[in-house]
C-alpha cells in the first residue's frame, strides 16, 4: 500500500501535471510482502530482512526468481527458507550448464558447427525433441510475459529445466563421455549448446545475471559471431520456430507416461531399477505413440523406452487383450436402482467373467447392457508378468529373472558402486584407476563376461578379480586404496581402487 500511496501516486500526479499523460502503460505489482512467519516485516518482530543483506546472501537472481514464481494476487512470504527453495530450482539449470562446460573441456569439443538441412534430419529423435521443446518454450514465454504473467512464464521455464535435466540430459549423459562415438558426441554437444543459449535468451528478463553468465561462457568468450551480451539479442522464438515438432512432442509425452507406469510396476513387484528384464509390452490406442510419427522416430523412441525400463526388448501393440486377463467390476451405486432384481445375476456374471466388451465401450452380461461409466475394466496380470494402466496406456513387464539377467543386474550394481568410490576418492572425471574385486563365489562366473564393460565404464586400466576374499585385501598401500562394499544377489562384494599411473 505504501508503494501505491507514495511512489506510484507521486509519479502519476507529477506526470499528469507536467505532461498531461500517465508515466507508464502498465503497473505490475504484488499483494503484500511479509516476513517468513506471515507477519509484516519489522525490526521489532525480528523478521526483517534488509535488501543489502538479502542481495549478498541470497543473490539477486534468486530474489527475482522468488518474486517471478509468486502469484501477484498472493502475499509473498520473504525469508531465508524460501530463498533456499528458489536457489535449489536454479541450481538444476546451473548444474546442467556446469556439466556441459566440464565435458566440453574434457573432450576438447571445438564448438557448434553449421548444420544444414541434411544435418538437421540426421539428428536423433531425443535431440530434436529437446529442440522442439525449447522452441515451444520461447513462444509460450513470449505470450506469458506479453500478458505480464511472470508466474506463468517462470512456471514454464521451471518445467522445461526439469525436462532438460531429468529427461534429456539423464538419457544423453553417456553421449558426452570421452569414450562415446565422435559423431554422436558432437551431436549431443551441439544440441545442448544451442538449447542452453536459447534458455539463456528466454530467462534473461527474469534471471539477468545467470543468463548473462551462460551466454558469456558459451557465446561471447568462444568468439562466436553474436552481440556482446544476452541482453542485446532478440527474443529467440523466431529463430527456433522451425524446430517445433508437435507430433514428436506428443509421442515423447506418451512414452514418458509409459515410463512412469513401468517404474510404478517395478516398485510394486519389488524389482530394483538396475535389474534388467527380458521384455516389456506397450499397448496403445491405435498401436502407435502418436499419429503421424515417422517410423525411424518411433523405433528410436521404443529403444529409449527399453533403456529407461531396463528391458531387452519392447513390443508395441494396439490391444492388451493378448497380454492380460480382464476383470469386470460393476459399479453398484450407479446401476443398483436401474437393474433392481437383476443385480445378483449381473454381479455373479461379472465375478465369473461371463461378459462381452463392445467396441462402443458398453458391456453385455447376464442379458443386461451396462454403460462404460457403470463399470470398471481391470487388467489382471498373468503369471510371470506385472501390469499397469493409465488413460489408455498399458505397460506389461516380464518379471521372470534368469541367471543371466541376474548377473547383468549385479554387474550394473557393481559399476555404480565403483563410480561412487571414485567420487569418494576425489578422482577427476578422466582419472584412470586400478580396480580389485572380491566377489561371492557363486556370482563370480556370471560376472566375468562383464568385467571389460565395467572396466571401460569406470576407466579402469586393470581389473583384478578374486573369489576367495584376498584381491581387495591385497589392493596395495591402504593409504592409497579407496575401499567399499556392495550387496549383490549372492551376497556382499568388496571393492578397492586406486588411481593408476597408466595413461590408459
Amino acid at each position: 500500500p505504501g508503494q501505491f500511496r507514495n511512489w506510484f501516486y507521486s509519479l502519476l500526479a507529477m506526470s499528469t501535471v507536467l505532461r498531461r499523460a500517465a508515466p507508464f502503460r502498465t503497473l505490475f505489482g504484488y499483494a503484500l510482502l511479509f516476513g517468513a512467519d506471515g507477519r509484516p516485516m519489522h525490526k521489532s518482530a525480528g523478521n526483517l530482512v534488509e535488501f543489502d543483506e538479502a542481495a549478498e546472501r541470497m543473490g539477486v537472481d534468486v530474489m527475482r526468481w522468488m518474486f517471478a514464481r509468486a502469484r501477484p494476487e498472493d502475499n509473498i512470504l520473504f525469508g531465508w527458507e524460501a530463498s533456499d527453495i528458489a536457489r535449489r530450482e536454479l541450481l538444476v539449470l546451473w548444474n546442467v550448464f556446469a556439466f556441459f562446460v566440464t565435458y566440453a573441456r574434457l573432450t576438447s569439443w571445438s564448438g557448434p558447427g553449421v548444420a544444414g538441412p541434411e544435418g538437421e534430419r540426421e539428428r536423433g529423435a531425443l535431440d530434436r525433441w529437446i529442440r522442439s521443446r525449447v522452441a515451444g518454450l520461447a513462444a509460450e514465454m513470449r505470450a506469458e510475459l506479453s500478458a505480464y504473467d511472470a508466474a506463468g512464464a517462470s512456471g514454464r521455464l521451471s518445467a522445461f529445466i526439469d525436462d532438460l535435466s531429468q529427461w534429456y540430459l539423464r538419457r544423453s549423459r553417456r553421449r558426452f563421455h570421452p569414450t562415446a562415438a565422435t559423431d554422436e558426441r558432437d551431436a549431443a554437444f551441439a544440441t545442448l549448446h544451442g538449447v542452453l543459449v536459447a534458455v539463456a535468451g528466454v530467462a534473461a528478463p527474469i534471471l539477468p545475471f545467470l543468463a548473462e553468465e551462460i551466454y558469456q561462457v558459451l557465446v561471447a568468450e568462444p568468439g562466436l559471431e553474436a552481440p556482446d551480451s544476452i541482453h542485446l539479442t532478440r527474443w529467440p522464438d523466431a529463430d527456433l520456430a522451425a524446430d517445433r515438432d508437435l507430433v514428436l512432442e506428443a509421442a515423447m509425452a506418451t512414452l514418458r507416461r509409459a515410463v512412469e507406469l513401468g517404474r510404478t510396476i517395478r516398485g510394486q513387484a519389488g524389482l530394483r531399477v538396475r535389474q534388467p528384464l527380458a521384455r516389456a509390452w506397450l499397448a496403445l490406442p491405435g498401436g502407435a505413440l502418436a499419429g503421424g510419427l515417422a517410423a525411424d522416430d518411433a523405433a528410436q523412441l521404443v529403444d529409449l523406452l527399453a533403456a529407461e525400463l531396463n528391458v531387452k526388448a519392447v513390443e508395441v501393440l494396439g490391444d492388451e487383450s493378448a497380454l492380460v486377463d480382464r476383470r469386470l467390476k460393476v459399479l453398484l451405486p450407479k446401476v443398483g436402482q436401474r437393474l433392481g432384481a437383476r443385480v445378483p445375476e449381473v454381479m455373479a456374471a461379472a465375478r465369473e467373467g461371463r461378459f462381452v466388451l463392445r467396441p462402443d465401450g458398453t458391456v453385455e452380461l447376464a442379458g443386461s447392457t451396462l454403460r462404460a461409466d457403470e463399470v470398471e475394466i481391470q487388467a489382471v496380470p498373468r503369471p510371470g508378468t506385472a501390469v499397469g494402466h493409465e488413460e489408455g496406456v498399458v505397460v506389461v513387464l516380464d518379471t521372470v529373472i534368469t541367471p543371466a539377467l541376474r548377473a547383468e543386474g549385479d554387474a550394473r550394481d557393481l559399476a555404480r558402486a565403483v563410480q561412487g568410490l571414485r567420487k569418494e576418492a576425489g578422482l577427476a572425471l578422466d582419472d584412470r584407476i586400478e580396480l580389485w574385486l572380491d566377489l561371492p563365489g557363486s556370482s563370480a562366473d556370471g560376472l566375468r563376461p562383464y568385467l571389460d564393460e565395467i572396466g571401460a565404464e569406470t576407466l579402469a586400466t586393470a581389473v583384478h578379480l578374486d573369489e576367495d576374499g584376498r584381491a581387495a585385501a591385497d589392493a596395495g598401500d591402504a593409504a592409497e586404496a579407496q575401499r567399499g562394499r556392495v550387496e549383490l544377489s549372492a551376497g556382499p562384494a568388496s571393492i578397492a581402487l586406486r588411481r593408476s599411473e597408466a595413461l590408459g
